[in-house]
């Protein structure tokens, strides 16, 4: 059964990372926003108030929804962006409006039961500060890392 669940969870990765053979790119990365897209999809994150806020958006539709909770610190908001565009996850909020993703042996999950129907261990996005805090399953590359040192504000930046 383990065996299974690790093939579906390689061919959900496999398909999660194109849409009808079209990979995700990164459009633009700016000071306070970055955009990825993929077909009709498009992945913002920017900087708002005091925080970062990540929507999802699909072009034609005029639909658009947050994957952050609210206002959280940029890495949070860089994951949560990054987690939706490796494995198309959409993080749950718990009662005090902490997001999170459930972590099965395969990999990322969202959990709808109070008892979830494979055992998963719950980690917590909003509390992520840096990228060397990213939880394994979300990858952190390069393009990541230029994305995060130009969005990053100025005065957090660490002199080189």
């Amino acid at each position: 059964m383990r065996a299974l669940g690790r093939a579906w969870a390689r061919l959900r990765e496999a398909l999660s990372k194109t849409d009808g053979g079209q990979a995700w790119s990164l459009e633009w990365s700016r000071r306070i926003e970055t955009r990825w897209s993929c077909g009709e999809e498009l992945i913002d994150c920017f900087r708002f108030d005091d925080g970062y806020v990540t929507t999802v958006q699909y072009k034609r539709q005029e639909v658009k929804w947050q994957l952050t909770p609210g206002q959280v610190p940029l890495a949070s908001a860089l994951a949560m962006a990054r987690l939706y565009l490796e494995h198309r996850l959409t993080p749950q909020t718990d009662r005090d409006g902490r997001p999170f993703i459930g972590l099965a042996d395969h990999g990322p999950v969202q959990v709808f039961e109070e008892i979830p129907p494979e055992p998963v261990e719950y980690v917590y996005l909003d509390g992520i500060r840096t990228l060397e805090e990213f939880p394994d399953f979300i990858t952190v590359d390069e393009n990541l890392r230029s994305v995060f040192e130009r969005m990053v504000p100025a005065q957090s930046r660490t002199p080189r």
